[in-house]
């Protein structure tokens, strides 16, 4: 009998009321789960839990989105949120998506590593891969958060960590369709694993987001792929290309991790990556936006017009949130049905 995983994406628009998204996350796991082709494993977009609300991991958010895990019995990766850390400075939080398995357990967290900067200036990188166990597929899964995917050394690791299929939950703005679509497919191609890629759409803030959620096989192949608008999706994912592809070759011709145990590539860098050669001459990349704005006059750019007002701080303490309140009043409710 082979390995067939049912993957279900929600491509959504998100909210600055967190209360709106955990509402929207529920109503459309159940209508999934209601469906004929029910997912085994859901995952949601980057920003889909909330921004606005901070909260450490677990938490009040995480227990309700728990409970929709276990009321379904689903592995669930639901999104990222804002997790409030308590190694972390003021101001500073880590973007964070919570693994969820059948029983409604935590099992991993994934923060993060590659910060989009300067949009996100308040985002502490993460310091650890996530892979997580699908035993009833006998399958690993890695989890990655946007612009985690264009370093090829996060998908890679996951890969060397047994990973079958790698996750990447997304917030992309439009200008980024075109720039971004091809590296999907090569993350598939030279770890022969399955991306799957989930992007928000809509508006927020200044960004117009695209959606186009996508599907690549581990031999190049586009399965499946949103449009622009709100949508859910549930795909059969079949694991045992994975397997046939990594032992026989993609295309049964090309052996990519077996050449590369073969190979034993020398990294001479590893460990100290700024003594490379190649950084001798590139001054630091920006940190925030008042940086950026800087480095971009060098060249000419942007030094016609001025802001209409100060640039808001995107991450409110969640204390002086007046959204707390009805997000811990929602979820107490939730709460005592779910569990």
């Amino acid at each position: 009998m082979g390995r067939f995983l049912n993957v279900g994406i929600i491509q959504q628009s998100i909210s600055e009321d967190t209360v709106d998204n955990l509402r929207y996350i529920e109503e459309k796991v159940d209508s999934m789960m209601n469906g004929v082709h029910a997912p085994e494993l859901v995952v949601g977009v980057e920003g889909g839990i909330g921004y606005f609300t901070p909260e450490m991991i677990p938490g009040p958010i995480t227990d309700f989105l728990c409970g929709i895990a276990k009321k379904h019995g689903i592995y669930f990766v639901p999104g990222t949120m804002y997790e409030a850390a308590p190694e972390l400075e003021d101001g500073m939080f880590y973007n964070s998506a919570p693994v969820i398995n059948p029983q409604g357990e935590i099992v991993a967290v994934y923060r993060k590593m590659a910060p989009w900067r300067p949009s996100e200036a308040n985002t502490a990188p993460g310091k650890d891969y996530v892979v997580f166990d699908i035993p009833e597929k006998n399958t690993k899964v890695g989890v990655q958060i946007c612009y985690d995917m264009n370093f090829p050394e996060i998908s890679r690791n996951q890969t060397l960590m047994g990973a079958e299929v790698l996750l990447k939950l997304t917030q992309d703005p439009e200008e980024l369709y075109a720039l971004n679509k091809p590296v999907h497919f090569a993350r598939a191609l030279e770890n022969q694993a399955y991306f799957v890629s989930t992007n928000t759409c809509g508006r927020f803030g200044n960004f117009s987001l695209y959606g186009n959620s996508l599907v690549v096989n581990p031999e190049g192949k586009l399965l499946w792929e949103a449009g622009t608008t709100e949508a859910t999706h549930t795909i059969t994912l079949d694991l045992d290309v994975v397997k046939n592809a990594r032992e026989y070759g993609t295309i049964f011709m090309d052996h990519y991790l077996k050449h590369l145990r073969q190979y034993d590539f020398p990294m001479p860098f590893s460990g100290n990556r700024s003594e490379a050669p190649v950084f001798k001459n590139l001054s630091p990349a920006p940190s925030n936006q008042k940086e950026y704005e800087e480095k971009m006059k060098e060249i000419g750019v942007g030094n016609i017009g001025r802001k209409s007002a100060k640039l808001e701080d995107l991450n409110p303490d969640a204390a002086q949130n007046p959204l707390q309140e009805r997000l811990e009043a929602y979820l107490g409710d939730k709460l005592e049905v779910t569990n």
